[in-house]
């Protein structure tokens, strides 16, 4: 069961020294953002969904907190879920979560975005109710998972009304938006 707890601590180091990699890169970039081509996932009719990845200053930032704090978490847990019968299922749904947090940070479009926001709250309600087997356990994860759910309908409804304005999910292509006035008017005026 420890080689679980190994595995992850040791791609969590992995994945903060790449983090420092990417913040020095972006601290020396001209811009302090690195560019970087989306690719196109799916084409449904006019919809094209493209994946991709932002590297700018802040996310590089956030990209070195996620990996630290989650570092440490993975290396305190050692100790702490040290004998538990679910030890590996812990290391995995961190694992996940980890992911998910780092997808969330790097999403150039809103439905990246919202795919790793989704990712995020069911490893919420898999951590949660890791002790499933006591009542008050299973009951919270049941009590946030539902509560979440009313953030995401609000979450997506608003990524809904965001395309249909702008025409993308394209963050920086909606950034662009906001800067001429459009999108904060539109928000403000369905407000």
């Amino acid at each position: 069961p420890k080689r679980a707890g190994y595995l992850t601590i040791a791609a969590l180091a992995v994945s903060l020294g790449f983090s420092i990699w990417a913040l020095a890169a972006v601290w020396n970039a001209p811009s302090h953002e690195i560019e970087y081509a989306s690719h196109q996932w799916l084409r449904v009719g006019d919809l094209t969904i493209s994946v991709g990845i932002m590297l700018n200053g802040l996310t590089a930032i956030m990209l070195v907190v996620v990996t630290l704090v989650s570092l440490m978490i993975q290396v305190y847990s050692q100790g702490y879920m040290a004998g538990d019968s679910g030890y590996q299922r812990y290391y995995a749904s961190m694992a996940l979560f980890t992911a998910s947090m780092l997808g969330l940070v790097l999403a150039d479009n809103l439905l990246m975005l919202y795919v790793f926001w989704e990712g995020v709250g069911l490893c919420s309600y898999l951590l949660i109710g890791h002790w499933y087997q006591r009542p008050a356990a299973a009951a919270a994860a049941k009590k946030a998972f539902i509560m979440t759910r009313f953030g995401d309908l609000g979450f997506l409804i608003a990524i809904i009304f965001i395309y249909r304005h702008a025409g993308t999910f394209d963050i920086a292509q909606i950034e662009g938006l906001d800067k001429a006035g459009a999108l904060s008017a539109f928000v403000i005026t369905w407000l």
